[in-house]
């Protein structure tokens, strides 16, 4: 008798484990290889599949997972991934994709989408049901011709290993029909969660495509760029304006995130250091972002060992030349970095490249127990891998010329000038 399938409903979590015990991986090189990796609805699943089991990872996370939708043949490929690859896994259901004439062929829906976390080893799941969300898919998704019921959530996981403590994971798959604001105010729900375990959790991934697009030709675009960084940005792509202004500020900097609040202005940032009272009053005037926002977008210490203008995940086909991205994030706290890999260059298997990062566990140093030094130890050790791995944004930078710093210029001017114009009002 065949056995019947229950869709979930979006937001809750199935699993399936499929683990060999007595295959178990035990690291012996004492290293953690992590996969992250949006698969497009699992188009091309075969290719998907057989790249999996040639990676081998410990630890996969994976965005844009089909179960029983038409456009990828009806298959629950979450089902096959776990069975394939000898793995447990968790997945959360973001949207129940409606079928509907409204769709097209290779969109048509019947089942649902959404993001998992497979491993050779122990792991729990829990969910972050999102409280903002910048687009109502419910309402809206008919004008864009993919009728869905359903939001963005976020698979956590607890991972248990046999060469270290616990990790906290993170499945991110940020809305992409948004802006600067919308996607960062998403993002510092993740944040916080994250800065409430670190005391329990030092060690923790946060790995996803982040949708962080909104640049050069999309710029144009009144879908991928809805707010007011479609200006202020100018000059920075999406990832490097995150890079400096979202992880640039660190939990022990401040209570609020003044590069956020600022726009990016370094002018701008130490003058809101020094009018505390500004401050307060009103702090999404200036930047778009709340102030609960301001509050938790703040980095407990993760860095992303790529370079946010060079290493690029996505290259839409039909402006080559015009637009390219880094959607995709590998952000670690607590783990050195010891080697790293992009792969599905040619886009074959996925509309995103892969990322493979091997990772090894911190080594703690002893800060004499004393909780302001260990508080400040911990910073350190971010900054100094932070400032290590920015090395390659240096390069590109500089490579940029002058016209990126110009168009930095000129998104700086636009900045002051709404600065200026706040307070005169308040005046």
């Amino acid at each position: 008798m065949e056995e019947v399938f229950i869709f979930p409903k979006p937001g809750e979590i199935i699993t399936h484990d499929f683990r060999q015990y007595s295959n178990l991986s035990n690291s012996s090189s004492g290293t953690l290889k992590c996969l992250q990796w949006n698969v497009e609805r699992n188009y091309c699943s075969s290719k998907i599949l057989s790249t999996l089991e040639e990676l081998d990872p410990d630890i996969a996370f994976l965005q844009e997972i089909d179960i029983g939708c038409k456009r990828s043949e009806g298959k629950n490929h979450f089902k096959e991934i776990a069975s394939r690859l000898g793995w447990k896994g968790g997945f959360v259901c973001e949207f129940l994709e409606l079928e509907s004439e409204l769709r097209r062929e290779r969109d048509q829906g019947g089942g649902v989408h959404g993001n998992a976390i497979f491993t050779k080893h122990e792991i729990s799941f829990r969910v972050i049901d999102h409280k903002h969300h910048p687009l109502d898919w419910e309402r809206e998704g008919v004008s864009f011709r993919e009728p869905r019921i359903g939001r963005r959530f976020t698979l956590v996981a607890e991972v248990l290993t046999p060469i270290g403590p616990p990790i906290l994971c993170y499945c991110v798959h940020l809305e992409v029909f948004c802006g600067i604001v919308g996607r960062i105010t998403q993002f510092s729900e993740i944040l916080a969660d994250s800065t409430k375990h670190i005391e329990t959790h030092p060690n923790q991934l946060i790995f996803g495509d982040l949708n962080t697009l909104g640049h050069s030709i999309a710029r144009l675009s009144p879908l991928y760029c809805t707010d007011r960084y479609r200006f202020l940005s100018l000059g920075w792509t999406e990832s490097e304006w995150w890079d400096a202004n979202l992880f640039g500020w660190h939990v022990c900097d401040g209570e609020i995130n003044l590069k956020l609040q600022s726009g990016g202005s370094k002018t701008l940032e130490a003058f809101l250091k020094t009018n505390q009272k500004f401050n307060e009053r009103d702090l999404n005037i200036t930047s778009g972002f709340s102030s609960g926002v301001l509050r938790a977008a703040r980095n407990p210490g993760f860095y992303d060992p790529w370079s946010p203008t060079k290493d690029i995940t996505l290259h839409n086909m039909n402006y080559p030349v015009l637009f390219s991205a880094k959607l995709d994030w590998t952000l670690v706290c607590g783990f050195d970095v010891v080697n790293r890999w992009m792969g599905n260059d040619d886009y074959s298997a996925s509309d995103h490249k892969y990322m493979m990062v091997e990772l090894k566990f911190d080594v703690e140093e002893d800060a004499v127990g004393d909780e302001n030094l260990k508080i400040l130890s911990s910073r350190d050790r971010w900054e100094k891998k932070r400032n290590l791995w920015k090395g390659e944004l240096d390069d590109v930078t500089n490579s940029n010329g002058g016209m990126g710093r110009w168009m930095k210029i000129v998104g700086l001017g636009v900045s002051v000038a709404a600065i200026a114009t706040t307070i005169l009002r308040q005046r």
